[in-house]
């Protein structure tokens, strides 16, 4: 009996496992890495007999560093390589359609960019109907909040600030919108538990695709996407 190994399907575990795995790794190590430097500030104020402002000053320092910084530093990580998993993971499905319908045509030749054109084709390859899936609202959230990360670093603008409303209203309790410690502007926190429920959707989003591609009949000459 054969073992057929499905690489489509296992590279998306992988790289899914993978994103899992640095949550937790980072959500481990912050308050392991604060406690150190506390430790270490301690220690520092007992051998130089550091006086009471100094101290403080660094104890504050530490404090914005590991309450404020690295935790939605931690979060942004890992919101941006969950929606690059998820653009590549995708792109590999339409690549795997686009071979079993032994199509010319392929995602490429979609008006648009991103999952959005690749949903596209996915849906005019009848693969499957991708933006009426019940995870593409999310997926669109995560898209959203990945474009604020990597354009803006976090921080809202007058721009943004619909989208970051509409984001705050769904994600009640998930995701705040705070001024920073000296209130230079606003940046967005984001809750390690709002990146494992999007970790979840994209996770069971990809195996939706990828059964539906790898349900697909081979060997048709399947007919040019609409554009």
């Amino acid at each position: 009996m054969k073992i057929h190994f499905d690489l489509l399907q296992i590279r998306s575990a992988e790289r899914l496992a993978a994103v899992r795995a640095l949550l937790r790794l980072l959500e481990e190590a912050v308050p392991e890495y604060e406690e150190r430097e506390r430790i270490a500030l301690r220690e520092l104020a007992a051998e130089q007999n550091l006086d009471f402002d100094d101290y403080d000053t660094e104890r504050q320092i530490i404090e914005n560093r590991f309450r404020f910084w690295l935790p939605r530093f931690a979060a942004y990580s890992v919101l941006t390589v969950l929606y690059s998993v998820l653009e590549v993971q995708l792109q590999a499905c339409a690549r795997r359609a686009q071979q079993r319908l032994q199509s010319p045509f392929g995602p490429e030749d979609i008006r648009g960019r991103g999952i959005e054109a690749v949903a596209a084709y996915l849906t005019k390859s009848g693969v499957s109907d991708v933006k009426h899936d019940e995870a593409w609202s999310t997926l669109m959230d995560l898209r959203d909040l990945r474009n604020l990360i990597a354009h803006r670093a976090g921080a809202s603008s007058n721009k943004h600030e619909q989208i970051v409303n509409r984001l705050l209203g769904t994600y009640k309790g998930e995701l705040e919108a705070e001024k920073t410690p000296r209130g230079w502007r606003k940046e967005v926190w984001i809750s390690m538990e709002l990146c494992r429920r999007l970790t979840s959707e994209v996770e069971a989003f990809l195996a939706r695709i990828v059964s539906a591609v790898n349900a697909l009949p081979a060997g048709i000459n399947g007919e040019s996407p609409k554009r």
